[in-house]
C-alpha cells in the first residue's frame, strides 16, 4: 500500500504530539524533583523541626507543578517555533541565492524541476558559504520549505549528483518528516551554542574578571550552565523521536524522482568521506543534514541504542542499498568518481574580451528600432538617452535605463553629481566593466585588467575550480611559495611606498583601501575597503591566489607548483 498523504499527516501529527508531551514530562520531573529536595532541605533547616522521614509532595503540590511545567513547556515551544526558519538559517549562516551567479542559478533551476516533479510543492533554495560539503532541508508550520546546500557541494558535485541531493531533501519535505525533524532539533539545538560558550568560560579558556562581582557572576554562570546542561540532555533524549529510517525513505524518494541511484550514491560517498562538514557553526543541528557533519561512530552502528540516539542511518548501508539499485559495487562507484574530474579552462575569462562573457554591450530602443550594440563609453555620448529609454544587454532582459545600475551613473553625472560616478578603476580612473569569472560577475578594468570582487565572492571563487592556470601564473605562485618557505613570517609589505587606492564603490564618501596581504598563509598583496568589503586585485593576483590555495589543498597540484 503506498504511503498516502493521510498517513503522512497522521505520522507527522503523532510525532509532534509525542515531542510536546515529552517536553512537558521533562519539565515536570525536573521541577518536581527540585521542589521536593527544596522542601525537605528547608524543613530540615528549621529550628523546631523534628525528623519524621522524607516528606513527599502532596497531590495539590504535584498538580501545581504539573500546571507550571505545562506553562513553561508551552512558552518554550512558542519561543522556539516563532520565526523558526529565519532563526535556523541565521544559525547556519545561510544566504539567499544570487540570481546573477551561474552556479546559484543552476541550483535554483534544479529546485524548480524537482518542485514540479513532486506535484508543485513550493521550495526555496539557500546557500551556506563554506568549503565543506553537505545539504539540509527545513520546514515550518506555515508551509515554508527550504533546501540548502553548501558552496563546497555546489562546486564539487556535477549537475546529476546535485539533482539527486535535492531530490533527497525534497523527499524529506514531501514525506512530512522534515517538519518533525526541524521542530524537534530547534527545541534545544538553538541553545547549544550558548552552552558551548559557557563551557569555555567555566573551564577557564576565557578569563572573567573577579573584580566587581566576578565571583557572583561565575556562580550565576554555573546555575545557567546547569539549566542548559539539562536542556542538552533533553535534546539528546528527543532524538528518540527522529527515526533513522527516514534517511532510507528520502534516498528512495530521490531515486524515484531522478531515476538515478548511482548519482545519489556518488554524492553520498563524496560528502561522507570528503569534506563532510566538521566545524560547521551548526553541528548541533546534525539531524537536518543529509550526512552528520561531525563523524560519529554511533551513526555507523546497528542495534537498539544507535536506533534510539542516532539520527542518521549508516552510510555504508545507504550506499549498499543504492548500489544494489544501480547494479553496481563500491569499486564501480570509486572508478566513476575518479573519471568525473571537471576539465578546466586554461585561459581565465577575466583577461581579454575573447572569454565566454565579454565586456557588457547594450542595445537601446529608439523610434521603434533597437540600436547598437553600444559599449558604456559610447552610451555616455548619447544625448537623447533618458532614464525611461528601454535598454537591454545582449544576454539580459529589457528594462528602463534607470534600472540598469551601470547606466544610472551616467544620469547622476549629467545632474552634476560627479562624486557618485560608479565603479571607476582605482588606478586608471575609467569605468569598470562587468565580466563573469568562475560563474560570478566581477568588475574588471579593460585597461589594466585589475578586478574588483566582494569579499564573500572571493571565497566562492576559491572554492570553485573551473579555471586552470597558464604557465606564467604557476611560475609566480611558485616564486611566492618558495619565498614564503625561505622567509616565513618575515615577508612584509612596504607601506611607505604603497599607494593607497580609492575604493571604487564608496564614491559618495570617498575612502582609501587598505593595502595588505590576503592572509599570512597566502601572502598575495591586495587592496581591501573596510567599509564595503570589496577587494581590488591587480592583474593576475586573483589567479595566483587560487593557484596557491589549490596547491595547498591538493598535494598533486602542490608538487607541480614546486617543480
Amino acid at each position: 500500500m503506498p504511503y498516502s498523504f493521510t498517513q503522512i499527516e497522521k505520522d507527522k501529527t503523532r510525532t509532534i504530539g509525542f515531542v510536546f508531551s515529552f517536553l512537558i514530562a521533562i519539565y515536570f520531573l525536573t521541577i518536581w524533583l527540585a521542589v521536593l529536595l527544596a522542601k525537605n532541605y528547608f524543613q530540615a533547616e528549621s529550628i523546631d523541626y523534628e525528623y519524621q522521614g522524607f516528606v513527599p509532595l502532596s497531590l495539590s503540590e504535584t498538580l501545581m507543578i504539573l500546571a507550571i511545567a505545562s506553562v513553561v513547556a508551552i512558552g518554550h515551544w512558542l519561543l522556539t517555533q516563532e520565526n523558526l526558519i529565519p532563526r535556523l538559517l541565521k544559525l547556519l549562516k545561510a544566504e539567499s541565492l544570487n540570481p546573477r551567479d551561474t552556479y546559484h542559478q543552476m541550483f535554483q533551476n534544479i529546485i524548480e524541476e524537482v518542485s514540479v516533479a513532486t506535484g508543485g510543492k513550493k521550495m526555496e533554495g539557500v546557500i551556506v558559504p563554506t568549503m565543506v560539503m553537505n545539504a539540509f532541508a527545513l520546514a515550518d508550520f506555515e508551509g515554508r520549505a527550504v533546501i540548502g546546500i553548501t558552496e563546497g557541494l555546489l562546486a564539487r558535485l556535477n549537475r546529476r549528483q546535485i539533482e539527486a541531493v535535492v531530490g533527497h531533501e525534497a523527499g524529506h519535505i514531501v514525506s512530512g518528516d522534515c517538519l518533525s525533524t526541524t521542530v524537534t532539533t530547534s527545541l534545544f539545538g538553538l541553545y547549544n551554542g550558548v552552552l558551548n560558550g559557557m563551557t569555555k568560560v567555566l573551564r577557564g579558556e576565557h578569563r572573567v574578571s573577579s573584580r566587581g562581582g566576578g565571583g557572583s557572576f561565575i556562580v550565576f554562570l554555573w546555575l545557567v550552565y546547569a539549566l542548559l546542561s539539562v536542556t542538552r540532555l533533553m535534546g539528546l533524549l528527543l532524538k528518540m523521536f527522529i527515526s533513522r529510517q527516514r534517511e532510507f525513505r528520502a534516498d528512495a524518494a530521490a531515486v524515484r524522482l531522478t531515476r538515478d541511484p548511482l548519482s545519489l550514491a556518488e554524492a553520498l560517498y563524496a560528502i561522507a568521506y570528503h569534506w563532510r562538514g566538521a566545524g560547521l557553526s551548526s553541528e548541533e543541528l546534525e539531524a537536518i543534514f543529509i550526512v552528520n557533519p561531525q563523524f560519529s561512530s554511533l551513526d555507523e552502528q546497528g542495534g537498539l541504542f544507535p536506533d534510539l540516539f542516532s539520527t542518521h542511518s549508516p552510510v555504508e548501508k545507504r550506499l549498499g542499498v543504492l548500489l544494489d539499485m544501480a547494479k553496481a559495487d563500491i569499486q564501480t562507484l570509486e572508478r566513476s568518481l575518479r573519471n568525473q574530474q571537471k576539465p578546466k579552462e586554461t585561459i581565465p575569462e577575466i583577461h581579454g574580451d575573447q572569454g565566454r562573457h565579454p565586456v557588457n554591450e547594450w542595445m537601446i530602443y529608439r523610434d521603434g528600432t533597437w540600436l547598437g550594440p553600444f559599449l558604456l563609453d559610447k552610451i555616455v555620448t548619447l544625448d537623447w538617452l533618458s532614464p525611461t529609454t528601454w535598454v537591454k544587454k545582449k544576454e539580459g532582459n529589457v528594462m528602463p535605463a534607470y534600472e540598469d545600475r551601470e547606466i544610472q551613473g551616467i544620469f547622476r553625472t549629467r545632474q552634476g553629481i560627479s562624486s557618485v560616478t560608479l565603479d571607476l578603476c582605482p588606478r586608471c580612473r575609467i569605468s569598470l566593466s562587468e565580466v563573469y569569472y568562475e560563474g560570478l560577475p566581477v568588475l574588471k578594468c579593460p585597461t589594466c585588467s585589475g578586478v574588483l570582487v566582494p569579499e564573500n565572492d572571493v571565497q566562492r571563487i576559491i572554492i570553485r575550480e573551473d579555471m586552470g592556470f597558464p604557465e606564467r601564473i604557476e611560475r609566480v605562485a611558485r616564486l611566492i611559495h618558495e619565498g614564503q618557505k625561505a622567509f616565513g613570517q618575515k615577508t612584509k609589505i612596504d607601506l611607505e611606498t604603497a599607494n593607497l587606492l580609492k575604493c571604487p564603490r564608496c564614491t559618495q564618501y570617498p575612502t582609501r583601501m587598505i593595502h595588505m596581504f590576503y592572509s599570512l598563509i597566502y601572502p598575495i598583496e591586495i587592496d581591501k575597503c573596510i567599509f564595503c568589503g570589496f577587494i581590488w586585485f591587480d592583474r593576475d593576483e586573483l589567479e595566483v591566489l587560487q593557484c596557491l590555495v589549490e596547491g595547498a589543498r591538493f598535494p598533486e597540484i602542490g608538487r607541480e607548483i614546486e617543480k
